[in-house]
């Protein structure tokens, strides 16, 4: 494994970091938080960049980027914030999905609108009942010769209430038994009759949104169904570990910034005649968070460089997913404290990073379910 970058490599973390600079800095995205805007300068300037086209092969209309690109990106979107990151992670992932499974029409779909930033995607997988058991999914979509009739109800749709926004949404087309059988990937229209999409009051992550979606006798047509009938299963799980892998360069970006800014804080704020940072209470602490730093960036650079191989990263990409997610809340955590009251404030950017942060252990797949999957690797069955 090679540690080094290549040079178009460094270039394009430098870019990525000027684009965060020049459009997207921590305190913008506070604001957008706090307002709960959609920033539509966000979503161009990403497009403008050919990010959303970058891992797609480049005679399929893409720039052939691998793991390793995608999560440098999230790095440096993460620095913003995580919900920003997730702007970009959240539209990839589905997009990548709906390309490797879909038909030729959904696959120009992807190409003509979704890799140009003209439009994007959600994912509608969680439910009231079925959060980490993703497969004890309810809503179903029954069969009605050339569309399927939609009923039920998801939950934590992140950017689902987005205009120009179409939910990937997985049903229950088949029994419930098997259990991972009988599931169907469909695409989904928030402006159907019979679908009505309700934003969710959240603590953070107000910039993309997080929505209910209910489904009352929705029409969707057949033509929306994305790869096989009843093996949504496997189309879900065939791009888990891109996405735990980009998660966790959003993750890393994250906890870097708080780590930074805290830091800052350290050197400037002097106590009893000295920089505070220059105690070493507070020294070792924020030494320790950069080697816990440290040591999640390079398992989440494993995992994308064992992707960019071809090899399989299951175990790999939940160490990475479960170490930085809880290095983010770590860092959030001990950054409250460095900054004190300063933090406390709500005029703060820590502030705003300790809200954020919160969430990171849960969504995506929570710490207890990547444990669950690292034990199952070394031959326990916690469960």
């Amino acid at each position: 494994m090679d540690f080094g970058l290549t040079d178009e490599q460094d270039l394009l973390r430098a870019t990525a970091r000027k684009f965060v600079a020049d459009v997207c800095p921590a305190e913008k995205a506070k604001q957008w938080d706090e307002e709960g805007v959609v920033p539509p300068e966000l979503f161009r300037g990403i497009a403008d960049l050919g990010w959303f086209s970058l891992p797609f092969a480049e005679d399929e209309g893409g720039d052939g980027g691998g793991p390793l690109e995608l999560i440098l990106i999230a790095e440096e979107l993460g620095r913003a914030s995580f919900d920003v990151a997730m702007c970009y992670i959240g539209v990839l992932i589905p997009g990548i999905t709906v390309f490797r499974w879909g038909s030729e029409a959904q696959r120009d779909f992807i190409r003509e609108q979704v890799m140009t930033g003209r439009h994007r995607l959600a994912v509608g997988l969680s439910e009231p009942d079925s959060g980490s058991d993703a497969a004890a999914l309810r809503t179903t979509a029954e069969d009605h010769g050339d569309h399927f009739l939609v009923r039920g109800q998801k939950a934590w749709c992140t950017g689902g209430g987005l205009p120009d926004t179409t939910i990937a949404t997985y049903v229950r087309t088949g029994p419930r038994e098997p259990k991972h059988g009988g599931i169907s990937l469909l695409l989904v229209d928030p402006a159907t009759e019979g679908v009505e999409v309700r934003r969710t009051p959240t603590l953070a992550r107000h910039i993309l949104g997080t929505n209910e979606v209910f489904f009352n006798d929705a029409l969707v047509p057949k033509e929306n169904l994305v790869g096989p009938r009843d093996e949504g299963w496997k189309v879900m799980l065939s791009n888990i570990e891109l996405e735990k892998v980009i998660i966790s360069g959003g993750y890393l970006g994250a906890a870097q910034a708080t780590l930074d800014e805290m830091l800052d804080y350290a050197r400037n704020r002097h106590a009893f005649g000295r920089p505070i940072g220059n105690f070493q209470a507070l020294a070792h602490a924020m030494a320790d968070l950069q080697t816990e730093i440290d040591s999640a960036r390079l398992l989440a650079y494993r995992a994308a460089w064992l992707l960019a191989q071809g090899k399989p990263c299951t175990r790999e990409g939940s160490m990475a997913k479960l170490k930085g997610s809880e290095t983010y809340v770590a860092a959030a955590r001990l950054g409250m404290q460095v900054c004190a009251g300063h933090g406390f404030s709500t005029e703060s950017v820590m502030s705003f990073r300790y809200r954020e942060s919160i969430v990171a252990t849960i969504s995506g797949g929570t710490s207890q379910i990547q444990r669950n999957g690292i034990a199952r690797s070394m031959g326990l069955r916690s469960y």
